[in-house]
């Protein structure tokens, strides 16, 4: 099968954006980690380096995607650590015929891997302070974090890409549906507001004189402010409770959290699994996938990942 970016070769990449920057590029086009999306480091004849992004076509609608910028430029605004797209022509988004992209300046940062108290405090003030910004966004046009709704999506897509092995589509069809069938009654009571929604330690960096920077908001959703405070956590919160209270210390600087929506991980951790299979299934007819997650896919896998689900439903939830 012919992959979706066979047409984005480096040659259109430095039409595409010399065009908005109504300039020349150097030679440098190095595709950087990103598996979902396709993100190229350009440089500026002055050596400025940029970040390009081009979304994956189908995936999100131009209208999804700039409420992600909305949502980026308004955390700006509040003094926030984000990097925002850059404006031309008072746009973030453009597009070269199935490509959706936008031109970010690049941002050195040192990946953070291990916090102490001080550390968890601080990022738990970060995400309140994020938070307070997106619980004034609630009709922001971004998918809705919560089973019946985004799971239900997530397994049409692993069912209809034909990622999941045939004989496995009926036993994960009943895992993913008694998940949703049991879980999504608990999200009746949370708030839902506008959150990062991939909120893990991967996605901050520190940046010297500067502070900690949060990035890479490709999955902002709506949903219960505990999806972004459960992923950084090194276990389950009952597990890791010290972290855990010092993470809610830091964010209660700026916002109230509610102890009980610890009682959520268990169904977030299963939305988190079948949401992982259906991004390995939306990418898994390119030509690089069985080098990328050569694991995937295989009946020990399908075995793995039912087995989970069922032991969070009948055990967990």
């Amino acid at each position: 099968m012919e992959s979706i970016w066979h047409e984005l070769t480096p040659e259109r990449i430095f039409k595409s954006v010399e065009a908005i920057l109504g300039e020349s590029l150097t030679n440098v086009c190095i595709r950087r980690n990103s598996y979902i999306n396709r993100v190229y480091e350009l440089e500026q004849e002055d050596n400025a380096r940029l970040i390009v992004k081009f979304y994956r076509p189908g995936r999100w609608s131009r209208e999804t995607i700039l409420a992600e910028h909305d949502f980026l430029a308004k955390l700006k605004e509040n003094d926030l650590s984000i990097i925002t797209p850059l404006i031309f022509n008072k746009e973030t988004l453009f597009n070269d015929g199935p490509y959706h992209f936008s031109i970010f300046p690049k941002k050195w940062g040192r990946p953070m891997d291990e916090f102490d108290q001080e550390g968890w405090q601080t990022i738990g003030r970060l995400i309140a302070k994020i938070h307070q910004v997106g619980e004034k966004l609630k009709e922001a046009k971004r998918l809705t974090w919560r089973p019946e709704v985004v799971t239900k999506n997530h397994l049409k897509t692993i069912v209809e890409t034909g990622f999941v092995l045939p004989d496995f589509v009926p036993a994960l069809t009943s895992a993913v549906e008694q998940l949703i069938g049991k879980s999504d009654p608990l999200f009746d009571r949370e708030e839902k507001i506008l959150l990062h929604g991939d909120c893990h330690k991967g996605n901050f960096i520190s940046r010297p004189g500067e502070g900690i920077y949060i990035i890479d908001f490709d999955d902002c959703a709506l949903g219960p402010a505990v999806q972004d405070l459960w992923l950084l956590l090194p276990d389950k919160p009952e597990y890791s409770p010290k972290e855990a209270a010092w993470l809610v210390k830091g964010y209660k600087t700026f916002r109230d959290f509610d102890e009980e929506s610890w009682g959520l991980v268990p169904a977030l951790r299963g939305m988190r699994i079948v949401h992982y299979a259906a991004w390995l299934a939306a990418q898994s007819k390119e030509n690089d996938f069985g080098r990328n997650f050569p694991e995937t896919g295989t009946p020990r896998y399908w075995n793995t990942l039912i087995k989970e689900l069922q032991v969070i439903v009948s055990e967990e939830l």
